[in-house]
């Protein structure tokens, strides 16, 4: 068995619970491992029964002394047990679960956690959770109890002891990814120690240091897989580079209404350097509203215009679109660019036959364009 298997293959899973896991998109034990709580339940106060007060939360360790269903005026059922240890005993009651009394033994020692209450008169501990107790680490009491996102018929208790179980088997198959430069830097718990804590965290401590090198591990992902993105795109080449006419876009620029900051100035300048290149340019420009992005923009494609090819600028919202619509049409037109607006309600035709400049919104996605120069 190793983590590439199918969850079927761990005990107690099969085919019907296989099914379910598949709601949780867990499909290998792989997937259980990294099936991570969202919250856990803090009941790590552990506290002779005599000493138990009403509103804590805690953890008692006692034996059963009793357990019976009780019945209700309108039919339903109550069960009631009594637990006692050397300090003393206490009441636990649950509701309409009449297997209990099949499941626990009288004279066996379990552990209990939840929240003390009063039941009539009486302290009594109302529907807690529980365990056999037995030698090794409890996993559903005494401890930070994880909980996790849940589907019918899949508990957090169940995932708790599936998780056990696989950990148990196949922990040693966790491998540590990260170079050992990054984990000392960053001060990060290894790999695997981060998915034990995750899961049976030892402290609130070490299930937050635990959080912070799994949130890591996601972060670094996501830019990793960022840049490789990157490098397969700068491998590819352009059939056709752009030619900068330097002193049409420098005029351009002397017609502007207004001067271009020295912020402009420099990202223009990288932006006509990559239009230049044979590899496709992918660049993100950051500003506030009102910054002079647009212009920025404008400039890059009475570049394409010059060049004799098309530009297609696309906008997020309607409103947006028209704006950029509006604005180019001051930037463009009294350079004999044509442009045209497409968004899914509206078209606004030129009246040549080529149109060099297309703004809209994502209804661009849906236009054919001709690909050849123009």
């Amino acid at each position: 068995m190793n983590l590439k298997d199918r969850i079927e293959k761990l005990a107690l899973v099969g085919p019907t619970y296989g099914k379910k896991l598949e709601k949780l998109n867990i499909e290998t034990i792989e997937d259980l491992i990294f099936h991570f709580p969202f919250r856990y339940d803090d009941f790590s106060l552990i506290s002779p029964i005599g000493r138990v007060q009403a509103g804590e939360t805690v953890t008692i360790c006692g034996q059963i002394q009793e357990i019976v269903n009780e019945y209700t005026r309108g039919g339903k059922k109550i069960q009631k047990a009594i637990v006692s240890d050397s300090s003393g005993s206490l009441e636990i009651v649950w509701f309409n679960q009449p297997f209990l009394v099949r499941t626990f033994r009288v004279g066996k020692s379990y552990n209990f956690s939840g929240k003390v209450d009063w039941f009539g008169r009486q302290k009594v501990f109302v529907s807690p959770d529980y365990e056999l107790q037995k030698s090794g680490t409890s996993i559903h009491t005494g401890r930070l109890v994880p909980v996790y996102p849940e589907t019918f018929g899949v508990s957090s208790k169940w995932l708790r002891s599936r998780i056990k179980t696989a950990l148990e088997l196949l922990g040693e198959e966790i491998k540590e990814f990260l170079p050992l430069k990054i984990i000392k830097n960053e001060n990060l718990l290894p790999e695997k120690e981060a998915i034990f804590q995750i899961h049976f965290p030892d402290s609130k401590v070490e299930a937050e240091k635990a959080r912070e090198r799994l949130a890591f591990d996601e972060l670094f992902l996501l830019q990793l897989a960022a840049l490789k993105r990157k490098k397969d795109w700068q491998k590819k080449t352009l059939g056709k580079k752009f030619s900068v006419d330097q002193e049409k876009v420098l005029d351009f620029i002397a017609k502007l209404p207004f001067e271009l900051t020295q912020a402009q100035k420099k990202v223009l300048k990288e932006i006509l350097a990559d239009l230049g290149k044979t590899k496709p340019m992918n660049r993100l420009l950051q500003g506030d509203v009102g910054s002079g992005k647009t212009v920025v923009a404008a400039a890059a494609a009475y570049v394409c215009f010059l060049n004799g090819w098309q530009t297609l600028f696309m906008a997020p919202t309607e409103i947006l679109a028209n704006q950029h619509y509006q604005t180019l049409k001051i930037l463009l037109e009294p350079l004999g660019i044509p442009l045209e607006l497409i968004t899914s309600s509206k078209k606004t035709k030129v009246s040549t036959n080529k149109t060099k400049v297309s703004i809209g919104t994502h209804a661009l996605l849906y236009q054919k364009f001709e690909q050849e120069k123009i």
